[in-house]
């Protein structure tokens, strides 16, 4: 069977710890797409200038800090980028309030493969709306997994699940 991976938000985060801490578990994956991964300090910045959260980062750092034992800027996926060894696609609301183009861009960039590609959504700010974004645009993410993982002809059509693919 041919795997490859498509991770949500911090689904996506933890796919990058996971591959990080455990690369041999990953070693069948061809490719991944990473829908909306959160940068840890971003996303900490961002609620904190939206609920307008006295004292700002730095409170909601150490308050996480305390009950995770992890900084936000620790939760991070371009932390443990470095350990994606496959084709791999990140797809972001460009506008979304919860995080800044900029951290979606540097997890992107973080990532050591020449065979990535960055699609940023546009139209809302919400963030939920990218979340169903392949749902609407399913071409995105299929095209993608069609142009990485190699798959077997099966009736004239692809099929995923072929046995010997």
């Amino acid at each position: 069977m041919k795997k490859a991976l498509l991770s949500v938000c911090l689904g996506a985060n933890s796919t990058v710890v996971a591959w990080t801490k455990h690369p041999e578990e990953f070693a069948e994956i061809q490719a991944l797409v990473m829908l909306q991964p959160l940068e840890g300090r971003s996303i900490g910045e961002q609620f904190s200038k939206v609920l307008g959260f006295k004292g700002g980062y730095d409170r909601l750092d150490q308050a996480v800090l305390e009950r995770t034992g992890f900084r936000l800027a620790e939760q991070s996926p371009a932390k443990y980028a470095s350990a994606i060894t496959v084709p791999r696609l990140v797809a972001q609301e460009h506008d979304d309030v919860m995080t800044t183009p900029e951290a979606v861009q540097a997890v992107h960039d973080a990532i050591p493969v020449e065979d990535k590609q960055m699609h940023w959504i546009h139209g809302s700010t919400r963030r939920f709306d990218g979340y169903h974004y392949f749902s609407e645009h399913p071409e995105v993410a299929v095209d993608w997994f069609d142009s990485h993982v190699r798959r077997r002809k099966k009736g004239g059509r692809a099929s995923f699940w072929a046995r010997g693919a």
